[in-house]
């Protein structure tokens, strides 16, 4: 028969369950003293863009599509427009990342392929919106430029403003 070697909790060998748990104590009391406090003003008390959003993307002067938008957790950003399928406008899913800048607003960095007609790569777009997302965290409008480069990072034009307004889906 073989002898436990766990003692805790055991009289005499120096660790007994009161020492445990309150070393534990001690432990969790540090973390929630080191944990930030909530008030009404922290980007906790906001509404979550977290979700799937179905959007408007326009740039003036030219035609306006409709889009799919993932605000992940942890600041994962996907989209996906109409244009993907226009051979003249051929592009890659867009991926990037969201962060919360508080009072409602959110900034986005994100990429994406650009190709050519014939599906031939050409360079890729970056885009920078920041969006400010209704009190009821039902809609949003977002507002930034889109940049064009070629696939040795030139850029193919000056950056469009482009806007983004979506609906939540869920």
């Amino acid at each position: 028969m073989q002898k436990s070697t766990n003692n805790a909790g055991k009289k005499g060998t120096g660790i007994g369950r009161r020492h445990l748990l309150k070393g534990a104590g001690v432990l969790l009391g540090a973390e929630a003293a080191a944990a930030p406090s909530a008030s009404a003003d922290d980007e906790d008390s906001q509404p979550s863009i977290e979700g799937l959003w179905g959007t408007v993307v326009s740039s003036p002067g030219l035609p306006s599509f409709q889009a799919l938008e993932t605000f992940g957790g942890g600041g994962v950003w996907t989209g996906s427009g109409q244009t993907n399928l226009t051979p003249a406008a051929l592009a890659s899913t867009a991926w990037g990342v969201w962060t919360s800048l508080g009072n409602h607003k959110f900034k986005v960095i994100a990429r994406f392929w650009i190709y050519t007609p014939t599906a031939v790569p050409v360079g890729y777009a970056a885009i920078n919106f920041t969006y400010t997302l209704s009190a009821d965290g039902k809609h949003y409008a977002g507002v930034g430029t889109t940049s064009s480069f070629d696939t040795n990072n030139n850029p193919l034009g000056p950056p469009a403003v482009t806007y983004d307004n979506g609906v939540r889906i869920a």
